[in-house]
């Protein structure tokens, strides 16, 4: 076991995270949440053997050995928990000849572990100084044979996180060699998240599924993917997620990790976690990786996107490529934002993820044209106007409300493998990553394409949705079809809300984001490549209509004279602060109590109220649940005790006015 205190080069590097933003305009709106806390750290290394493990899904032990970083001072435990996970690699070096490196495992003679585990080093000592502890394992025993096992070695490594989650179980709760008693009562087990890179983004998938199938032993609270693999399409649901995509990856280049946000948003109908994704559009795979980086490892580091001069990815000199220090650093600010809002609560951070700041972070060293976000509300937070996973989605919304369009070239569902019609961006995958194929299933989407600026596509709400105070924005997922636009051409067009008596209220996309800009690059087989971003729009910036009664969201495509995009996941999203006392139109005020509440519900409509109201109550899609005509009594008690848990719309209204108010039952 050695222990050090984090060393200058290390202490070198956070500076350069959180001082320098390399020349680049950057103002922000949010909290920094890659700046260093204010605890010093330690870190210490474990070895119990380089075959220490065996699991029945794999055919040769494991290594268990990881590292841990942690505040230097732990009175103030139990603290959260991090634990990362790396990918595939090479695995061995020879100590008198470092370029000379295989995938043997354990090490043969005059060979060394390259020891990948430590490439992250540099966000785990951020985390560790705002009060978690973070462990990093090692797998390379996995990366040496995965490549004879049917599942890539998935299984091996979940097994092999849930065994170091095992051991520091025991750290926590009697100790152990090589730690003793020092982490006894210092680790929060039912507060954990998880980090993997590349194979190990699917292993951390794979992982969380698996603690979930044995009972949650442990409270995985976040799970993070980092320029995954995702083989096997498993599907994660009910835990906050994060997928981070590098634009120029060219190890993972159709970066198929994005399926784990369009393949999980539905399936569960009332999911309430919160799912994101992270574009970076300068970044590779290998940079996040210390070890993996040429020039700070001794063995095995390369630049996976090396081989040409393309003008954005490549090493010409118009490439908009990141240093590895600055892509770490990206990586650091929103990963870090990510485990501090779901494994630390601290919400300031929400709008970084959210789509509601878009401007990057200081310690990213980005700038808003280099970086993307992408968020599937919750359920409760949402109601899905059009989801477009369906042909039916042409020309009938998720609401049943009809779609129309006017002038357009051409429209209609596309995108999601498996028998529907492909979108004809591309039949290369690296280059429409989100699309399905015949055997496998895909992100449907709607393909609209104009030439006029009188073209437009529009959604119906029935009256049962046309009320949307409720909400906080209008959202939806788009992305270029760079084959049928003008290349460089950026796409802007105007959203439009009407309401039923044809009041119009107008917002451009370009005035709230550059999400449709022409996907860079000139490569025949990589680039450029079709990634969705979220397109958010507050509903506070339309003005002069009736938002109670909104009939028509309208696309009118008259900013450029031609162009063509796809779109998914139409949706209301947010909810305005919990109101429970509203003073209505006949002078009495409306009080409603307990909100939230667990079981009864009481509703004190003053005296003037009563006796001309009606009680409805709607879930968060717009289902009533609830009615009561001819209210006679003052107060109205509601027993909620068989409502799931959640968001519902209280409607109250009389022969002279209709409101609505948030209730929460809990």
């Amino acid at each position: 076991m050695t222990i050090k205190k984090i060393n200058l080069a290390v202490l070198f590097l956070l500076a350069l995270l959180i001082g320098s933003n390399i020349n680049k305009t950057i103002a922000q709106t949010t909290p920094d949440p890659g700046i260093a806390g204010s605890y010093s750290v330690l870190s210490l290394e474990y070895n119990l053997g380089d075959l220490a493990f065996s699991d029945p899904s794999f055919p040769n032990p494991m290594e268990v050995r990881g590292s841990v970083h942690y505040p230097s001072s732990l009175s103030g435990g139990p603290f959260p928990v991090l634990m990362l996970m790396h990918g595939r690699h090479e695995t061995t070096y020879q100590t008198s000849n470092p370029s000379n490196t295989n995938s043997n495992w354990p090490p043969s003679s005059g060979f060394q572990s390259i020891t990948s585990f430590q490439g992250y080093d540099y966000f785990a000592t951020q985390m560790a100084s705002h009060g978690y502890i973070v462990i990093s394992i090692s797998t390379n025993a996995i990366n040496a044979a995965d490549a004879g096992v049917a599942d890539y070695g998935m299984s091996a490594r979940a097994a092999l996180m849930q065994y170091h989650l095992n051991l520091w179980n025991t750290y926590n709760t009697v100790g152990g060699t090589p730690f003793g008693t020092m982490f006894v009562g210092k680790l929060d087990m039912n507060n954990i998240g998880t980090m993997g890179h590349s194979r190990g983004g699917e292993g951390v998938v794979a992982n969380a599924l698996l603690n979930r199938s044995l009972g949650s032993p442990y409270g995985i609270k976040a799970v993070l993917t980092l320029a995954p693999v995702d083989f096997l399409r498993e599907v994660l649901n009910n835990v906050p997620f994060l997928n981070i995509a590098p634009y120029c990856d060219g190890d993972v280049s159709n970066l198929q990790g994005v399926h784990y946000l369009d393949d999980a948003r539905y399936s569960v109908p009332t999911d309430e976690s919160p799912k994101h994704s992270v574009l970076l559009m300068g970044a590779d795979h290998n940079f996040f990786n210390t070890v993996w980086t040429p020039g700070l490892y001794p063995a095995g580091g390369s630049d996976d996107w090396s081989y040409t001069s393309d003008p954005h990815c490549g090493s010409g000199p118009t490439n908009k490529r990141l240093t590895p220090t600055e892509q770490q650093a990206a990586f650091n600010t929103y990963a870090s934002a990510f485990f501090r809002l779901y494994i630390g609560n601290e919400t300031t951070f929400a709008p970084i993820l959210e789509v509601d700041d878009i401007i990057p972070p200081a310690s990213s060293m980005l700038d808003s044209s280099a970086v993307y976000v992408s968020y599937h509300a919750p359920y409760s937070k949402r109601l899905d106007i059009n989801r477009t996973t369906t042909v039916g989605n042409a020309t009938s919304n998720t609401l049943s409300g009809a779609v129309t369009n006017g002038g357009l070239v051409s429209s209609g569902i596309c995108g999601g493998g498996l028998g529907e019609a492909a979108c004809g961006v591309s039949t290369i995958a690296d280059k429409e990553p989100h699309k399905g194929t015949s055997g496998t299933g895909g992100l449907s989407q709607m393909a609209i394409r104009w030439n006029s600026a009188t073209d437009f596509y529009q959604n119906i709400l029935p009256p049962a949705y046309q009320n949307v105070t409720n909400f906080l924005d209008l959202q939806f997922r788009a992305a270029e079809n760079f084959k049928e636009t003008t290349s460089g051409t950026d796409l802007d067009f105007t959203v439009q809300l009407i309401d039923v008596l044809g009041n119009t209220s107008s917002q451009t996309i370009n005035s709230h984001t550059n999400a449709l800009f022409f996907q860079p690059g000139t490569q025949p087989w990589e680039l450029p490549k079709v990634l969705f971003n979220t397109i958010k729009i507050p509903l506070n910036s339309f003005t002069g209509i009736d938002m109670t009664q909104i009939e028509k969201i309208k696309f009118l495509f008259d900013k450029t004279t031609a162009g063509s995009i796809l779109i998914s996941d139409l949706a209301l999203t947010g909810h305005p602060p919990l109101t429970t006392a509203v003073a209505n139109n006949l002078g009495s005020t409306v009080l409603i109590y307990p909100n939230p509440t667990e079981n009864n519900l009481t509703i004190d409509l003053g005296d003037t109220y009563k006796e001309n109201s009606k009680i409805n109550i709607y879930d968060i899609q717009g289902k009533l649940v609830y009615y009561s005509e001819s209210v006679k009594e003052e107060l109205v008690r509601i027993n909620m005790s068989n409502f799931g848990k959640g968001i519902y719309i209280l409607n109250i209204m009389s022969n002279k006015s209709s409101k609505n108010y948030k209730i929460v039952k809990q």
